[in-house]
């Protein structure tokens, strides 16, 4: 192995368990309590699995968490093991409630919002033609969705009149549909003339604008890129709050230098443990890769940062959800230095 190659592992390695720093932590932390999160990112980089994650975490701590997905291919109710995915919020675990909103629920709760009644609904809604329409307005499934998330953060009450769900968290589909998802609102209201549709996307709009987004990307690079791209749309389109920048599923460090062992004796030794010295090179390389593209969505996104590792396979993925949410608290009750 050529010293230079072997001088990068060594310092990536070191890097590779570097945690926040203590004003990231408190920013963090902060970010975290917020009423509304959307968590987003590409396709693959584990977005369900950290916002099931920071819900679980919230629940926790006391916090009564709703965890709304939209229509994911993976439900976090499967993901814990219990109840089949439902277009209603059900109580899954002790103060954490999980809803899989769908585009043909979320219309039929919004316009019995505005009908009143459920024979009017059927009349109007479920004539052939009038679905036929509604199939062609375009974003109306993403508009409707946004309704109910608004419906439940604002104004889904309790007998005693508090808020039903102190903290609703968002599981966001991948980059380019969450930036339609999440601009809908603010178009419609900006366009429509005077009245009620204008009324609750100025409601549903401004929800958004106080609502924090956490970007999740693997050490990647088209996750990064795409963590970024979603990033840099928050001026110009999104106009939501900039959360946690979050890098999921980093190696830990399995070959450690600072020693002339892997260098020396596996590098030079017989031949036998040739293959021991290519598993650890590539083991190396791995970790060097996956610094630069940490460290570049670290740097570029300017934002308050969690690093996650890779959950190893458990016997079930509950078990697994709770040790990323464990991974989650342990990162935030500590600062680096």
């Amino acid at each position: 192995m050529e010293r230079g190659t072997a001088e990068q592992s060594r310092m990536a390695l070191r890097t590779t368990q570097e945690v926040p720093g203590e004003r990231d932590v408190l920013d963090a932390r902060e970010l975290l309590r917020q009423p509304v999160q959307v968590v987003a990112g590409k396709g693959g980089a584990g977005r369900t699995t950290l916002a099931l994650g920071l819900a679980l975490r919230s629940a926790q701590d006391g916090a009564r968490t709703l965890l709304l997905e939209v229509d994911p291919p993976e439900s976090a109710t499967r993901m814990l093991g219990t109840y089949s995915a439902s277009a209603h919020p059900r109580e899954v675990e002790n103060r954490l409630w999980v809803c899989c909103m769908t585009p043909q629920a979320a219309l039929q709760e919004y316009a019995l919002q505005v009908l009143k009644y459920q024979i009017l609904y059927r009349l109007v809604f479920e004539n052939q033609l009038v679905r036929y329409l509604l199939r062609s307005i375009p974003a109306l499934a993403e508009f409707t969705m946004l309704g109910k998330m608004w419906w439940h953060a604002t104004q889904d009450r309790r007998p005693d009149g508090a808020l039903k769900y102190e903290r609703i968290i968002l599981d966001a589909p991948a980059t380019g549909h969450a930036i339609t998802f999440l601009s809908v609102a603010r178009v419609v209201a900006d366009v429509s003339p005077p009245g009620i549709m204008k009324s609750q996307a100025e409601q549903m709009a401004q929800m958004v604008e106080r609502a924090v987004l956490h970007v999740v990307a693997v050490p990647e690079e088209m996750p990064v890129n795409e963590g970024l791209e979603l990033l840099s749309a928050i001026p110009s389109r999104l106009k939501i709050r900039p959360g946690l920048a979050i890098i999921n599923r980093v190696h830990p460090p399995v070959i450690y230098s600072g020693t002339s062992f892997w260098d020396e004796k596996l590098g030079c030794g017989p031949s036998s443990l040739a293959p021991y010295a290519w598993v650890a090179q590539r083991l190396r390389q791995r970790a060097v890769r996956e610094r630069a593209h940490y460290e570049r969505f670290i740097t570029a996104s300017a934002r308050p940062w969690l690093m996650v590792p890779e959950v190893p396979r458990m016997k079930s993925e509950r078990e697994r959800i709770q040790r990323v949410a464990l991974t989650l608290d342990q990162a935030l009750t500590r600062g680096g230095g």
